[in-house]
């Protein structure tokens, strides 16, 4: 029995895209402490950065290990990104101020389209 040969994703891919999604979220999160000392952009950040990178993680092992599960992945990232749309956009909109607000609109909005186009089969 042949086993299955998966092609190897382009770079970037869409776990690369969830992974620096995630790493950007952190950071904010860092500045927002370091700047405001806002506790809860530390914690918020944290969370949701770890969210976003596990799941690039579970994207990325899926991909290469078990295809047929890698929905999980891009479901956990499509949610965070709604999630994360639903809480900085409104800020962005009211303050039109990029940073922090417009950055993680903007990145979420990616998040959104990355996932859908993972979920449809469009890219890897």
């Amino acid at each position: 029995m042949n086993p299955i040969t998966l092609p190897t994703p382009s770079f970037p891919s869409i776990s690369d895209y969830f992974a620096f999604y995630g790493a950007v979220a952190i950071i904010l999160g860092i500045l927002g402490f370091v700047r405001a000392k806002s506790r809860a952009s530390l914690i918020a950040g944290g969370l949701s950065g770890i969210a976003l990178m596990g799941a690039a993680f579970v994207i990325a092992k899926h991909y290469q290990f078990e295809p047929e599960h890698i929905n999980r992945g891009y479901i956990m990232g499509l949610i965070l990104s709604v999630l994360l749309l639903g809480r900085f956009l409104p800020g962005f909109l009211k303050s039109k101020k990029f940073y922090p607000a417009g950055i993680m609109a903007l990145l979420s909005l990616g998040g959104i389209t990355a996932a859908l186009l993972g979920l449809l089969g469009k890219a890897a």
